[in-house]
């Protein structure tokens, strides 16, 4: 979870608290209290004369606003009004106003139930019926012409004095809906998306004096198709015709038809195809398959996707190898392991629910009783995995640099306190006398804690914070984080007196809490990522890896349903990581994404949220048991304490987590005081501070049935 956000959030839960619970629980829409500024009016001019009655009027854009409330009136002081709406946008624009008459307006920016100030009030004057109306000549194509897609080319006259213009395409001469609306400074477009065998009517109007003028003549074109060439034949090229000892999972090349971008591949075990066994459509020229059968024959073909006719290539044959005899893996008595796409402990399947409390290697210095407290409540709940921080680094970013009595553990480059790391011994050990076992990240992408921005810091980087490119490109940075892994793994117990390496109260490691590369090429994240899983496995090979990643992606791959979610902003998020590329690694171990509905586009709606939030966990799972891995939430949350959405959020959540068998889940997070209890609006608080006992109980219920569940 992006900690600045969870920060952020507790001085609004305390202000949510000083003003009742009544507006805490109906503040749904977000933080209302962002002050909206005066909005400056844009076009057209105050005072501007000799205005059209169909008139576009335009304004500067409010951070924050989420629509305005335009009044245009024919007195000054708008004790009637000729027009008073809401728009989302800008602009509005006004129609059908009388000729030579003087109009006021201004403009309201508003954001939920709060408003701005009103912008000044402008005025304008249109101008008199009989003014001569400026239009331009439409060139081509003629009127009714039939034109191939790649050959059309809307071009019209120049008009003097002209700004740019405005043209329109639409289905109809109504001009109702239009296909195309939008204004160039050039007299001619070249448009290639309009569909074949249809009609399509267009028009074009200069724009004088920041004003649309009249339109021209409507003429009308028909999209014709061109001519279609036959249907290549695909080459197959790998693997080779009878080839034998193939893998079951093996991967079909082809060579690349000029033109074409989709493909049909067909694969059996009759060289008919009459049922085959894999039939799909790709857009690639390569194709995996997957759980072949072993020493089977199987045949293979593949054509180009064309609507035309089928050209299939030449049929190829392969035999798959045999079954390999297998022996079972060495006994890790005592580690959770995987097995069969499964959390195996002891030779049975472990699943669980359990809690975040990334603060308790911290507060043991702090208050050691908040420390005890928690894992109190934690064993009394039944929880069994909690999620924390195994790091703290240095005193420039995050809390340290407002409060250097925090218990840093990295003081400086490669300088460790012994003291903060013996409170991690103590939390470890504490939890391990109540049957608890740890999942840690070694280090933060966000600044509190030190993370990134502490080692870009100390590596010299201009821009430190989230600056993941830096870090991972920085030879210094990497060789700190490298030999900070290296000492917490081969640390031994001050108290246990067990390496940390070899501790079964360690589920698992994390390589980094929500890493991104904003922007960059997902592979680069990846790439890195392996790099680290294979120094942190030469190092420890009985622990479980995790990237500890969110679970974005990039491109809206096809692994997602995609009509299951109402934004597809977390599928093509742009922030340089694919969740299916970073499980595929095939020293990750499970894979791991967090659910904050809210936080990834699903807010608009209770039931966007909770359609979203079957999906997401659905669709992660599945990807992960594709690779022969199992799936947790590594957090989730909704703010919004006293609110019966997240009772109904939770226990949705709670109930298909059952009913698919997720291998675990871990709440943001379960606190048993006041200490951290307004940190974040996702934290269930038992049985002091809110004392969410509505909250508390379902979620004990859903930690037994995850224990119990096998």
């Amino acid at each position: 979870m992006n900690t600045i956000i969870k920060y952020s959030l507790i001085i609004s839960m305390f202000a949510l608290l000083f003003w009742g619970c009544e507006s805490i629980t109906n503040n749904d829409e977000g933080d209302d209290t962002d002050t909206l500024t005066q909005p400056e009016l844009l076009t057209p001019l105050n005072e501007a004369t000799g205005q059209s009655v169909d008139i576009d009027l335009k304004w500067q854009k409010i951070r924050g606003a989420k629509e305005y409330n335009i009044q245009i009136a024919t007195i000054e002081d708008f004790s009637t009004t000729v027009i008073d709406t809401l728009v989302e946008g800008t602009s509005y624009s006004a129609t059908n106003l009388e000729y030579e008459t003087t109009y006021f307006w201004k403009v309201l920016p508003l954001k939920n139930r709060n408003s701005g100030p009103w912008s000044e009030v402008w005025s304008f004057t249109t101008g008199s019926n009989d003014a001569e109306t400026i239009t331009t000549e439409l060139l081509s194509p003629a009127d009714g012409e039939e034109v191939e897609q790649s050959d059309l080319h809307f071009e019209w006259e120049a008009v003097e004095n002209a700004e740019n213009y405005i043209y329109q395409i639409a289905a109809d001469t109504s001009f109702d809906e239009p296909v195309y609306d939008s204004v160039l400074t050039s007299t001619s477009v070249k448009i290639s998306d309009l569909r074949s065998n249809r009609e399509y009517a267009w028009r074009v109007s200069p724009v004088l004096d920041s004003q649309k003028s009249g339109w021209s003549e409507v003429r009308t074109v028909v999209i014709v198709e061109a001519e279609t060439p036959a249907a290549p034949k695909v080459v197959l090229t790998s693997p080779e015709d009878n080839a034998t000892d193939i893998s079951t999972d093996p991967v079909f090349e082809w060579e690349e038809a000029t033109g074409y971008t989709d493909y049909q591949i067909q694969i059996h075990t009759a060289s008919d195809f009459s049922n085959p066994v894999i039939d799909e459509t790709v857009s690639s020229t390569s194709f995996e398959a997957t759980n072949l059968d072993y020493l089977q024959t199987y045949y293979w073909r593949v054509q180009v996707v064309d609507e035309s006719e089928d050209v299939w290539s030449d049929i190829r044959s392969f035999e798959t190898k045999a079954e390999p005899v297998t022996t079972p893996p060495p006994s890790k008595e005592g580690f959770v392991q995987v097995q069969n796409g499964d959390f195996i402990l002891n030779g049975e399947v472990f699943r669980f629910a359990g809690t975040n409390a990334y603060y308790l290697p911290n507060y043991e210095k702090i208050n050691s009783g908040v420390v005890d407290r928690a894992l109190d409540l934690f064993e009394e709940t039944g929880v069994n995995v909690v999620r924390m921080w195994g790091f703290y680094d240095g005193y420039d970013c995050g809390y340290s640099a407002q409060d250097p009595s925090e218990n840093v553990i990295q003081t400086s480059p490669g300088v460790y306190s012994e003291e903060a790391l013996q409170d991690l011994d103590r939390v470890i050990a504490k939890g391990k006398e109540k049957g608890i076992r740890f999942i840690m990240p070694f280090i933060n992408y966000w600044d509190q804690l030190g993370g990134l921005c502490q080692y870009n810091t100390w590596a010299g980087a201009s821009n430190p914070s989230t600056n993941m490119e830096f870090f991972m490109n920085n030879e210094q940075t990497q060789k700190w984080f490298r030999d900070y892994i290296n000492m917490l793994l081969n640390r031994v117990n001050t108290v246990t007196g067990v390496a940390y390496k070899d501790e079964p109260a360690i589920f698992g490691w994390q390589i980094i809490n929500e890493g991104r590369n904003s922007g960059a090429d997902p592979q680069v994240l990846r790439d890195w990522y392996q790099e680290i899983a294979q120094y942190i496995k030469s190092i420890d090979s009985n622990h479980l890896l995790s990237t500890g990643e969110e679970g974005f992606d990039e491109g809206t791959p096809d692994e997602y349903s995609q009509q299951e979610y109402s934004n597809t902003y977390a599928l093509r998020a742009n922030e340089g990581t694919s969740f299916i590329m970073n499980t595929s690694i095939p020293e990750i171990d499970f894979g791991n994404a967090h659910w904050y509905p809210s936080d990834y586009g699903f807010g608009s709606s209770t039931e966007n949220m909770l359609q979203a939030q079957k999906a997401w966990f659905s669709d992660h799972q599945a990807i992960a048991e594709s690779y022969g891995k199992p799936f947790i939430i590594g957090e989730y949350g909704y703010a919004g304490w006293g609110n019966e959405t997240v009772e109904q959020i939770y226990n949705e959540l709670y109930a298909h987590a059952e009913a698919t068998e997720l291998d675990g889940n871990l709440l943001w997070q379960l606190v048993a005081d006041g200490t951290k209890c307004w940190e974040f609006g996702g934290n269930i608080c038992y049985p002091d501070g809110r004392a969410d006992a509505d909250l508390y109980q379902p979620y004990k219920e859903h930690v037994a049935t995850m224990r119990a569940s096998k």
